[in-house]
């Protein structure tokens, strides 16, 4: 009877041992913050949300992201660059207030940046940097996704992305 409970008792521990805890709270996966396409960072108290590039039909890289700046002074946009060059950047206001986003794609975009020609495919990253008068300038390793399904036509501050017509042919 000794000989099964020794066994047991063994077993138990070499299980315990094998399907434990792990790494528990500071396990690798439980610590990753990416859940979408789009990155996050933070420059002093502007945050930037879901930042990303996707790369269109006619191979621009546009820019898609949010940008809030939490903090009671304001900043401002500087320069955008995208995979290392600069970005051609328009906005109602660069002028970051608080609370008031400054959002690159989408119905309420308030300001465009993109490359007109980007020679990375899509699936790679690249890096996304913003410069502010005042905050200390950030630099992404951005996504790049490809310009279809929900990508393919974007609404853009002042312009619009329409998608490639494909004739049919009787």
């Amino acid at each position: 009877m000794s000989g099964k409970i020794k066994k047991l008792i063994t077993l138990t521990i070499i299980t315990a041992t094998l399907t434990g805890c792990g790494s528990g709270q500071m396990a690798a996966t439980r610590l990753i913050k990416q859940v979408t396409d789009g990155v996050e960072a933070q420059s002093d108290e502007i945050r930037l949300r879901n930042v990303k590039v996707i790369k269109t039909a006619a191979g621009e890289g546009v820019l898609v992201g949010t940008l809030v700046n939490w903090s009671d002074q304001s900043d401002q946009i500087t320069s955008v660059t995208i995979n290392n060059q600069p970005a051609i950047y328009t906005a109602k206001t660069s002028e970051l207030l608080r609370n008031k986003p400054i959002t690159f794609v989408g119905e309420i975009a308030n300001a465009d940046a993109y490359i007109p020609m980007l020679d990375k495919a899509p699936g790679y990253r690249i890096p996304v940097t913003f410069t502010f008068a005042k905050a200390a300038p950030v630099t992404l390793d951005t996504l790049i996704v490809n310009g279809d399904g929900i990508y393919e036509v974007l609404s853009r501050y002042n312009q619009s992305v329409v998608a490639p017509t494909q004739e049919v042919s009787n």
